[in-house]
């Protein structure tokens, strides 16, 4: 079991200054100074430093309902854990921070706990045992931490705390029976999941709303929902492995609340890592199933970081040469309307559309537009053959395969065109072909074209 595990809203931000009363604000006391910063770490994703002033002074707001963290001041660190509303004094000797920190609010004797027990963990040689030894373990340790806690008796100071607790050690246990298959092979070579496993995992992904906020239980479901999910099945890939446990999820759960954060969690976490590419699939289910504002706004800015080449956003740049190696890049062609072509020589749907776009450029010539051709091609040698064969017309540069502008404008299939205004702004990242009827219509509809 991890030593401390941390639980992450959808939004935590931290500023200087108090907003509202559901604010968690904390004031830094340090003397002896030995560094000038102290930093709350949600998560490696989520790190928040603050400045201490030159009396040992600062401030930090955070936003959430709950949060554990770590408090780091240099190399050291304390477990800590915020509630809504919270206001909280930390207050420390710079030469005695493991000992002399000292917490003022009504989460101190919550937050001295977390900094004074270590739970057992679950060994990797303990997974020799079967899986019905591997759940009684579990279960032991699970009753071992929870009397430990009980004995603080911290229901008396902040009992949501000490649910959200008994919820944190019960997952923390309860993940060794998603490890189980990964652990259990490693004594028995021929073991693989069975009927046995999959229903009894089935027994402890439970829907608490209660625990929604709790890290720990979000990465159990969403684990043990792959694997039910994929019985049976062979699912390789992030994206696919996504998909399933968003299915299982949106099939299974009953709990809108629970069902909604779970998908939107899983959706943002696909598109964070790995983009917006081929996400069809994925989409559908997002929505069809989630329909709560705040987290559909928390997936959108997630998403508008990748889908950058939208209509009136300034068009990603490029780096292109033509056939004297010449390098070009899109300011070489601003102050007129820009229709790129994405072709290549091996593609045949895209020379079907040279004629069309051949005769396009005349019906535009002496007009405030560049017909310009990106190619994709990987083999110079049958790009530079192609131009000088005279079939072509505009500008053609040679951009190469995989390109940087290919991904910025989600482009999986060529011919490709686009549609950009005499400022560099984007008019249409998926132009109409020049074979099109409505081509030249539209084109000649642009303002001062």
């Amino acid at each position: 079991m991890r030593s401390f595990l941390f639980i992450i809203l959808l939004s935590i931000a931290c500023s200087c200054s108090q907003k509202n009363n559901d604010d968690i604000v904390v004031d830094f006391k340090v003397e002896n100074m030995t560094y000038s910063k102290v930093a709350i770490v949600v998560s490696p994703e989520m790190i928040k430093e603050m400045e201490l002033d030159k009396h040992g002074k600062a401030t930090c707001t955070l936003q959430g309902d709950v949060i554990y963290a770590r408090l780091f001041y240099g190399e050291e660190a304390k477990n800590v854990f915020f509630r809504k509303g919270d206001r909280v004094t930390i207050s420390f000797d710079a030469n005695n921070f493991k000992d002399g920190m000292k917490f003022e609010g009504k989460n101190a004797p919550v937050i001295e706990y977390l900094n004074s027990i270590t739970y057992a963990p679950i060994n990797p040689p303990d997974y020799e045992r079967s899986l019905d030894g591997i759940i009684n373990l579990a279960n032991e340790k699970i009753d071992e931490a929870t009397a430990l806690l009980k004995a603080r008796k911290l229901e008396t100071t902040n009992p949501e705390f000490v649910k959200l607790e008994e919820g944190r050690i019960k997952y923390s246990y309860l993940v060794s029976l998603v490890m189980y298959p990964m652990g259990h092979i490693m004594f028995d070579t021929t073991y693989r999941p069975n009927e046995e496993y999959y229903s009894t995992l089935e027994q402890y992904v439970q829907e608490d709303e209660s625990l929604i906020d709790l890290d720990i239980y979000r990465e159990f479901i969403i684990e043990s929902a792959l694997i039910l999910g994929s019985k049976d099945k062979e699912i390789s890939g992030i994206y696919n492995k996504n998909v399933a446990r968003m299915k299982y999820i949106a099939q299974h759960f009953k709990n809108d609340k629970l069902k909604q954060s779970l998908l939107n969690e899983i959706a943002v976490r696909q598109i964070k890592k790995n983009g917006i590419n081929n996400i069809t699939e994925l989409e559908n289910i997002y929505n069809t199933y989630v329909t709560e504002p705040t987290l559909r706004a928390a997936y959108k800015i997630e998403y508008d970081k990748w889908n950058i080449a939208v209509a009136g956003k300034l068009s990603p740049d490029f780096e292109a040469k033509d056939i004297n190696g010449r390098t070009y890049s899109l300011k070489d062609f601003k102050g007129k309307y820009l229709y790129i072509d994405m072709w290549a020589t091996w593609c045949g749907p895209c020379k079907r559309e040279i004629p069309y776009l051949k005769e396009l450029e005349k019906k535009m010539e002496g007009k405030n537009i560049t017909f310009l051709g990106l190619s994709t091609d990987e083999d110079k040698a049958a790009w530079e053959k192609m131009v000088k064969s005279g079939t072509l017309s505009g500008v053609q540069l040679l951009l190469g395969r995989g390109s940087q502008f290919q991904r910025d404008y989600n482009i999986n299939g060529i011919p490709h065109f686009i549609l950009i205004d005499p400022d560099g702004k984007i008019i249409n990242p998926k132009a109409v072909r020049p074979s099109s009827p409505d081509a030249e219509k539209i084109l000649n509809a642009l303002p001062n074209i």
